[in-house]
């Protein structure tokens, strides 16, 4: 099975860091409610960097457990589950 954001995570979402945190803003969203931006952590950065330039889960997977030093049964489960969290925020 596939997991990926449906839509290009680049185009619509970009990750700032500010204030010792990282930040996901809606770059699309029309004011009104305003959408605040969603907070992740290093690891949660580092797969959004990837995600956003469409690398597979897999090849993500290899990346974090190399970085991390987990293995990628461990690091691949860690992408699922990050990914799940974001559509839990809205961000699909």
């Amino acid at each position: 099975m596939a997991y990926s954001l449906e839509t290009p995570a680049g185009d619509r979402y970009k990750l700032r860091k500010a204030a010792g945190r990282y930040w996901l803003l809606d770059m699309e969203q029309p004011g009104f409610p305003y959408k605040l931006p969603v907070v992740i952590n290093e690891g949660g950065a580092f797969i959004w960097q990837f995600l956003a330039e469409g690398l597979s889960v897999t090849c993500i997977a290899e990346k974090l457990a190399m970085e991390y030093g987990i293995p990628e049964e461990e690091a691949w489960q860690d992408i699922i589950q990050f990914i799940s969290q974001l559509k839990e925020q809205g961000i699909d």
